[in-house]
């Protein structure tokens, strides 16, 4: 029996948490504590000393055959990396029904490369630790001048995050930086600043001593558009490696982990069958310091799954991209060999081995374009091809629209060959165009979200991309991006695909997509890309019972979306704040800009019972629809 918060408590609720956020707003000298900070070399060495043992026990127990292995309570340092291509500091595999319990224990990793890898495991248990990184994995400072004509930020470092200019964090000159600005007097992100990138050529400063750092706003926008000004705190994060990175397994449980830093995504799972469980999970500064983020980059990452996550009593918050994001990667179809046989980007190899097993898989074709279903068919063998010669003339979508992430972005113009494989049909099928294809027993489908907090992110607060999920009784707020978005992505980034058979009941969002370059940008968004007005790729959708407090712009926009819900919810306050432009052009008749809750080319929408209240000076109405049937 599910339980919604009734009203009164979550505004009870939010306001235990403010207070409790107020509270810890005391800031500290450095980016560590003052006994942690007066650590020598001795101690540091006795650390990493009892890491490699702690790691050699571990081993040793796990060849003995014990299932469950407590780990005394200690700091615990790792400056040893394994790989050279994706390194990383501990690797736990092959592993069975094995429960890992440190007691509360500390990691601290050295090197700017994944902490934990879990790689085909099965049943097994991480729980009570810890997750630190010393040096950090970012630096920060304050903007203390800003050279408009150059588009340059001068930023003087904090104490403690300054390195040297050889080492790996600051020594390419080309890389690019992504920053994350906050108000100094409350140390929360600033509000309505755009996305942007940073260069640094490390040691270049002004005579003053403050790091020279290269501002390109997205979309083309300049610093005096950008939202950032002089004295505002900034962080500048660098992306490489995760925290933890889990593939193959099944079963897997992460469980009382507190994380105070990443390279780049906390969590990344993929890949997995059975179930994966994220319990009190906390992503959080690290107190009694001044460090001003968590996290590089996404949260909690969780793709190509057999089955979507369960996240129960998390805490994600102050990072650089999505608090959370549950999805899968499109396949692209790069040539047809037959009439029942087609080269593609390399399919969810679960999928791949379960057909090659004698037992098909389904696969559902797409016009990339419009996302209109073009038809479904079972795979019944898959062959995969290691270099596959990236010649135009042999490739049926443009190398230069290509996807930025999963297997398919190596497809571009840039390389000269990728992986493939070649799949075969039970049945024929005609390609012609740019197709993408999923299979639906491989989309991490079936996520559960509730009970948890997510604010201060230059992203989303969740970006769901898989269908039957549940999202419920969360706390969003502070979020740059959506604050709940619903929609797979083929144009970019090539990760979707389509959700459907979706809840999202009883959750609180304040202060949510506050980012101001899109006059359409709402705190709850759900859309295909694609032509929504001809197809219904997204399909049964409820949202119930949800409170949005002090939207920028739209508190709910749904677009193209066949039997819709929307009932018991509030949006107060709307369209606060001026926006520069309007992202995606929608005719006028139909955008709904300047209302509380926009219902478009949808059909079978039940709409009722929602309050819409305390207009901004920028609304124009309470709830707008259009083109429903």
């Amino acid at each position: 029996m599910r339980c919604i918060l009734p009203r009164h408590l979550r505004v009870l609720y939010l306001a235990l948490i403010l207070v409790g956020s107020f509270a810890m707003q005391t800031t500290f000298a450095g980016p560590l504590p003052t006994e942690m900070a007066a650590w020598d070399e001795t101690t540091k060495q006795a650390q990493r000393d009892a890491g490699r043992k702690m790691l050699a026990e571990i081993d040793a127990a796990v060849k003995r055959g014990e299932k469950q292995i407590t780990v005394a309570k200690a700091h615990y340092r790792f400056d040893k990396t394994i790989g050279d291509r994706n390194p990383m500091h501990i690797l736990w595999e092959d592993m069975v029904g094995v429960t890992l319990d440190f007691s509360g224990s500390t990691f601290w990793f050295e090197n700017q490369a994944t902490g934990i890898f879990l790689k085909h495991n099965s049943d097994c248990t991480v729980k009570n630790v810890t997750l630190d990184w010393d040096p950090l994995p970012y630096v920060q400072g304050r903007i203390m001048a800003i050279d408009h004509k150059k588009q340059h930020l001068h930023v003087k470092l904090d104490d403690g995050y300054d390195q040297p200019n050889d080492a790996p964090l600051v020594s390419n000159p080309k890389a690019r930086w992504r920053g994350l600005v906050f108000d100094p007097a409350t140390r929360k992100l600033k509000d309505h600043v755009i996305g942007f990138s940073l260069y640094n050529n490390w040691g270049n400063r002004t005579p003053e001593g403050y790091q020279i750092t290269s501002f390109r706003g997205f979309y083309g926008i300049k610093l005096k558009d950008s939202g950032i000004a002089v004295g505002d705190d900034i962080a500048m994060v660098k992306r490489k490696g995760r925290a933890v990175r889990i593939e193959f397994c099944h079963n897997n449980t992460m469980q009382n982990i507190t994380l105070h830093a990443s390279g780049f995504v906390g969590f990344v799972q993929k890949l997995g069958t059975g179930s994966a469980m994220f319990r009190n999970i906390q992503i959080v500064r690290r107190p009694e310091t001044n460090r001003l983020i968590s996290c590089n980059a996404d949260g909690i990452n969780i793709n190509n799954m057999e089955n979507g996550p369960l996240l129960d009593n998390c805490k994600v918050e102050y990072l650089g991209d999505d608090c959370v994001n549950v999805h899968s990667a499109y396949n692209r179809v790069v040539w047809q060999n037959s009439s029942n046989q087609l080269t593609m980007t390399p399919i969810n190899p679960n999928a791949a081995g379960k057909a090659n097993s004698g037992k098909p898989v389904k696969i559902v074709f797409f016009d990339r374009k419009t996302m209109s279903k073009i038809g479904e068919r079972m795979v019944t063998a898959v062959k995969n091809i290691d270099a596959y010669p990236l010649d135009q003339s042999k490739i049926l979508f443009d190398l230069k629209d290509n996807f930025h992430s999963g297997d398919a972005a190596r497809f571009n113009a840039q390389n000269k060959t990728a992986q493939a494989c070649v799949i075969t049909l039970d049945n024929p099928i005609t390609i012609t165009g740019d197709v993408v294809t999923t299979c639906p027993e491989y989309i991490s489908a079936g996520a559960v979200i509730r009970n948890c907090h997510f604010s201060d992110t230059i992203a989303r607060g969740i970006r769901l991309q898989g269908p039957h999920a549940l999202i419920e009784n969360n706390v969003i707020q502070n979020t740059r991006g959506f604050g709940l978005s619903m929609s797979g992505q083929p144009s970019f980034w090539g990760e979707g695909p389509y959700v459907h058979s979706t809840i999202a009941q009883g959750n609180t969002f304040i202060n949510c997509a506050n980012d101001t370059t899109d006059k359409n940008h709402p705190v709850i968004m759900v859309q295909q890309q694609g032509d929504y007005t001809t197809n219904f790729t997204q399909y049964d959708i409820t949202l119930k019972d949800n409170l949005i407090k002090n939207a920028p712009t739209m508190g709910i926009m749904v677009r193209g979306i066949k039997d819709l819900t929307i009932t018991g919810n509030t949006i107060d306050g709307y369209y606060t704040y001026p926006n520069l432009s309007e992202a995606e052009k929608i005719p006028a008749q139909f955008n709904g800009t300047g209302y509380g809750i926009v219902v478009e080319s949808c059909e079978n929408v039940t709409l009722k019972e929602n309050t819409v209240i305390n207009p901004g000076k920028y609304a124009k109405g309470t709830i707008f629809t259009a083109r429903n049937k």
